[in-house]
């Protein structure tokens, strides 16, 4: 079994990646509320039949599927900092900081 792979040119201004803006293609597995905002759960197809999908969830303003759609998203990327604990190595007994860092999702609306 071959597959063929085609190249497709690309001009030179589209080849630069928009600064921590990504694509979701995936199935709406949950949707909540809180704040005034929407967080919809969504499960990703996995890359192989060997490997898990992945799950993210999505903030928005408005509702973006019913859940069991499939639906397609474009989000913007963003994080922030947890408080900071200690850990200690068990094979060293070396402690050290750990800054837990959370990575968020906001739909492009």
């Amino acid at each position: 079994m071959s597959a063929s792979v085609q190249s497709v040119p690309v001009s030179q201004s589209s080849s630069k990646p928009t600064a921590m803006v990504i694509f979701i293609r995936g199935k709406v597995e949950g949707l909540r509320r809180f704040d005034g905002k929407r967080y919809t759960r969504i499960i990703t197809p996995a890359p192989d039949a060997y490997s898990r999908p992945q799950v993210v969830e999505i903030r928005s303003v408005q509702k973006l599927a019913d859940i069991g759609d499939e639906t397609e998203v474009t989000c913007r990327l963003g994080g922030y900092t947890r408080k900071a604990y200690r850990a200690t190595d068990k094979d060293t007994g070396e402690t050290t900081s750990i800054i837990p860092v959370d990575l968020t999702l906001d739909a492009l609306e």
